[in-house]
């Protein structure tokens, strides 16, 4: 009998262990550490500066069509003939002139300079608002990557715990067998009792495999987006104090200045810039040509380096002209709705994630009053079944009922942590230090 006295009180000092203590998260790196790995290793975040560098080179090459601009040819030609005259003037030695030489060379260097190209000049500020454009699109892809990163370091954090708790409620249910097996022998228990209990235990096992597989494919998903494996090595506690958030409008206050809003904002823009140049094509331009040529058949000139100066005047009317300034305004009107979608959606955004927290709140101190409850319950059943006032069933159903307990403040304290930096990401609020540099690879 002290025997089983003192199993029952090793089993409840167990049991207590696993509701009432506050189960840390293993301690992953800081969360920042992910977020700037997958700031420099993230695909969204490469393809994203990719596009940057791609559009800044081509507002480059569209602002090279309408600078001034050199050329330059030369030519050399083997003739089986060569061809030449003498021009004898009156009074003058005769003059050799090479019509046709055997080995002939020519070169022309040309400058043109665009006088007026009035559909050119628009052309090159719809490029450069367009670089601008992708460049808050970067910015706009940092912060959808950061809340991925988050998601997936948060969910980590709580099937580490739900390991944690699995393994204990291991250690609980084998004592329980311990104990069950011991209570048979003395003859106080049934063998119904002992099976019971061993099916328990086999139940926890499958529990714990559950946990470790999330574990596995939480970790891997986080390592895939942020590109940094985690480290599992030491333990931080995982908690929150449940304050309520600030007042909605204190986040929807920067709603235009989002970067998700300024990238279809400035789309917009580049969309109408490049309207107004589609209709300034319809106006003539002008460019000014000078070219020096060289040869060694000068002819008749008899001048090897001659220039030539000119003015070219081009002006293009068809119905194409009017069909694609018809296709620019197009453009024009579906580029505002994608912005007004932008705006719906990040104040959609923004007015989820507060009201997240909110119910997140409310979920947590729910859950932690649950746990206290189903604690209370578990550790009355345990001594009433010591007195042999309740059955083993009795017991075993606290005992789940408590470690389900445990496990919903688990996830809900997971979710609530989430929630929150969700919310200042949907904000424009990034985690990393220089994330006021806008549009920088």
């Amino acid at each position: 009998m002290q025997r089983i006295g003192g199993d029952l009180v090793i089993a409840a000092l167990l049991f207590l262990l696993l509701v009432l203590y506050s189960l840390p998260s293993l301690a992953l790196q800081p969360v920042e550490a992910f977020v700037a790995g997958a700031r420099q290793r993230n695909p969204d975040e490469l393809e994203a500066r990719a596009n940057l560098s791609q559009q800044r080179a081509q507002a480059d090459s569209t602002l090279g069509r309408v600078l001034p601009g050199i050329s330059a040819r030369g030519s050399y030609i083997r003739n089986q003939y060569g061809s030449q005259i003498d021009i004898a003037t009156a009074g003058q030695p005769p003059q050799l002139i090479t019509l046709l030489p055997q080995n002939q060379w020519d070169g022309t260097a040309t400058l043109t300079v665009p006088l007026i190209d009035l559909a050119g000049f628009r052309r090159v500020s719809a490029a450069r608002t367009t670089a601008e454009a992708f460049g808050h699109q970067l910015d706009s892809t940092r912060l959808l990557v950061e809340g991925q990163v988050v998601q997936d370091y948060y969910q980590v954090v709580a099937n580490l715990a739900l390991v944690t708790a699995s393994r204990t409620a291991l250690d609980v249910s084998r004592e329980g067998l311990r104990l069950a097996q011991a209570r048979y022998q003395a003859g106080t228990a049934a063998a119904l009792e002992v099976d019971r209990a061993r099916a328990d235990v086999e139940q926890q096992f499958q529990q714990l495999a559950a946990a470790e597989l999330q574990v596995a494919l939480a970790s891997r998903a986080l390592e895939s987006t942020s590109g940094v494996t985690p480290d599992i090595s030491a333990t931080v506690p995982l908690s929150d104090d449940l304050r309520p958030e600030p007042e909605l409008a204190t986040f929807q206050a920067g709603l235009a200045r989002l970067p998700s809003v300024l990238t279809a904002s400035t789309s917009t823009q580049a969309a109408e810039k490049q309207a107004d140049a589609q209709r300034l094509a319809l106006a003539p331009s002008i460019a000014g040509t000078f070219a020096e040529h060289g040869t060694n058949a000068p002819g008749f000139t008899s001048h090897d380096w001659t220039y030539q100066a000119a003015l070219t005047f081009t002006w293009n009317l068809d119905l194409t002209s009017f069909a694609d300034i018809r296709v620019q305004d197009a453009a024009v009107e579906a580029a505002r709705a994608r912005e007004l979608r932008a705006v719906l959606g990040a104040g959609d955004a923004i007015h989820r994630q507060w009201n997240t927290v909110s119910a997140g709140i409310a979920r947590s101190r729910s859950a932690r009053a649950g746990r206290e409850a189903a604690t209370h319950a578990a550790a009355q059943a345990r001594e009433r079944y010591r007195a042999g006032t309740i059955t083993q069933l009795d017991l075993l159903q606290a005992q789940r009922d408590a470690f389900n307990a445990e496990v919903s403040r688990i996830q809900a304290d997971a979710d609530l942590v989430n929630a929150r930096v969700q919310l200042r990401l949907s904000s424009g609020q990034s985690l990393l230090a220089d994330s006021g540099k806008k549009g920088t690879p």
